[in-house]
């Protein structure tokens, strides 16, 4: 009998013909669908879509100042008309104008922000600021031109 002396020249050959051309089976879950390991190509594709579904367009500058200049005079008018100018018609006609401005701006911003958005409520959000823009505006305006004696 022959003694086994864990030298096999077939045996190392094979073995480094198999390391030189390597595993067939490895890297083949790259070429799967919607795989993590798809490399840099998917990674950025991937990145690109998510940043362009949840861009958002920023508001003009100017945009922002009159926002907050029509916000402040908005608070301003209703704490004075809650507390000092409690029976004043005057304050109430120029709220209520305030207030349809302000409805008119906030639809006015609509399309600078989520505007890929084609949902019902949103929707419904944009029309009823419209609506109460305009119903605001209107009776603000027409109060506004009649106590003045305008109208």
């Amino acid at each position: 009998m022959a003694k086994n002396n864990g030298y096999d020249p077939y045996r190392s050959q094979q073995e480094a013909i198999r390391k030189a051309k390597g595993n067939p089976n490895k890297n083949i879950h790259h070429k799967k669908n919607n795989s993590n390991y798809g490399g840099g190509d998917y990674q950025k594709e991937k990145a690109a879509l998510k940043s362009q579904a949840t861009e958002k367009v920023k508001l003009p500058l100017w945009l922002k100042i009159t926002l907050g200049v029509l916000f402040g005079v908005l608070l301003a008018a209703l704490i004075l008309r809650m507390t000092v100018y409690k029976e004043s018609l005057f304050m109430n006609y120029l709220t209520s104008l305030l207030l349809g401005l302000a409805c008119a701006a906030l639809f006015y911003t609509r399309q600078f922000r989520n505007s890929k958005k084609d949902g019902k409520l949103y929707t419904v959000i944009t029309v009823l600021l419209a609506i109460m823009a305009v119903i605001y505006g209107g009776m603000g305006l027409l109060g506004l031109l009649t106590y003045f004696g305008i109208v």
